[in-house]
């Protein structure tokens, strides 16, 4: 009887997997993203430079005493924005960073004041 409940067990568990392997391999491909357009470039340059101050600001709360953790943060809810832009306006995630890279090292105009230094890195103690 174990025999038999054990090979029952396999037999549904590799119709399972076939089945998945299907559909995975028969699943359509997501659409491609458009390259961003110059405007958009400058437009989420200014965005996230304006909300550089504010995010930092979260960060330093949340992790209150530890600069490293404190920037980590930071770049988390930067990349956070960034995928967020990228999704909204169905462009390249790549290009949305080239974007923010390009205007800090080409000084694009912004009401912001982008920080583009790393605090050294100073292991804490317990996690």
């Amino acid at each position: 009887m174990r025999a038999v409940r054990d090979l029952v067990a396999k037999i549904v568990l590799s119709i399972v997997g076939i089945a998945a392997v299907v559909r995975a391999a028969t699943a359509p491909a997501p659409p491609l993203a458009k390259p961003i357009t110059e405007a958009q470039a400058h437009g989420v340059y200014r965005e996230l430079t304006t909300r550089e101050r504010g995010m930092r600001r979260d960060a330093a709360v949340a992790f209150q005493g530890d600069l490293w953790s404190q920037d980590d943060d930071f770049h988390r809810r930067e990349q956070d924005s960034l995928r967020d832009f990228a999704s909204k306006k169905e462009v390249r995630l790549a290009d949305v960073i080239a974007a923010l890279d390009d205007g800090m090292r080409e000084r694009w105009p912004t009401s912001g004041r982008p920080i583009a230094t790393v605090p050294p890195c100073r292991p804490r103690l317990s996690y």
